[in-house]
């Protein structure tokens, strides 16, 4: 693990460099850290120079002086993030806010990415009321007062009952992310429209969707994939952690996109 400064943060960044291959970002979903990705680290650091860190105010990084974040911002930790890596490009992944963030990345900075997986994510998330009573409770509460509901949402209750210790692992990720710093990433969703923007993602995009996601429902990932030109749609039959509901699917579906054209038979005589 390393610090890498970024604007007005300290982010907490797992670099694993494999010579020659290309580099892969993933980014965490609102309310975790890089430790979400556990389940991935095995079968993707054998094909990719793996990066991962925790957004601002989540995880170890800090929180920073920002009181309300935007895409804008939480993007340009990420390219900072890839520039202390020495990367000048990489394939991007994110769940929810980390799939936010790697659309505005795609639409904004095309030159620093290869490819895109957009997971468990919207282009959009009003209403706006929805966003600041939310952001009220954290100030108030802290994130405690969001785990029951929250957690809720982000697994099926089937999963709930066969891998308690899985919920819990995740449990305890929100209930340490701080709540100065899930507030202010709150504030970027909110603020949040890329429903047109998408359109001009030139890189190659898979979108994967969870068939019981009801933080970020299937008609979302399929509009997504619907307004990137020749985006690919897979639905997991998962909530909205399909990387941890759905581990094994996931990877296989991920590294599939990602390593498509290696895969492809060579041409005969």
């Amino acid at each position: 693990m390393k610090q890498v400064t970024s604007q007005d943060v300290e982010l907490r960044v797992e670099h694993t460099p494999r010579p020659g291959a290309p580099a892969l970002l993933l980014m965490n979903s609102l309310g975790t850290s890089l430790e979400m990705w556990d389940d991935q680290l095995e079968a993707l650091s054998e094909r990719f120079e793996l990066i991962r860190f925790d957004a601002r105010g989540h995880g170890k990084s800090t929180s920073g002086t920002h009181r309300e974040a935007t895409m804008d911002l939480l993007a340009t930790d990420a390219l900072n993030v890839l520039d202390a890596c020495g990367v000048a490009r990489a394939h991007l992944c994110g769940i929810s806010l980390g799939g936010m963030i790697a659309m505005h990345i795609a639409t904004k900075w095309p030159d620093r990415v290869l490819k895109a997986a957009l997971c468990n994510t919207a282009p959009y998330m009003g209403p706006r009321e929805n966003w600041d009573a939310r952001i009220q409770t954290v100030k108030t509460q802290g994130t405690a007062a969001l785990a029951e509901a929250t957690l809720g949402r982000w697994f099926t209750p089937q999963f709930h009952q066969e891998q308690p210790e899985k919920v819990a692992r995740i449990r305890s990720l929100l209930l340490e992310c701080s709540p100065k710093g899930y507030a202010a990433c709150c504030a970027a969703i909110r603020d949040m429209d890329q429903r047109e923007s998408i359109g001009s993602i030139a890189a190659k995009t898979l979108v994967i969707g969870g068939t019981a996601d009801t933080s970020t429902p299937p008609e979302q990932a399929e509009l997504i994939a619907s307004r990137i030109p020749e985006a690919k749609l897979a639905m997991l039959e998962a909530a909205h952690l399909s990387n941890i509901e759905r581990a094994n699917e996931f990877n296989a579906t991920l590294i599939e996109f990602l390593q498509g054209e290696l895969s492809q038979p060579e041409p005969t005589e």
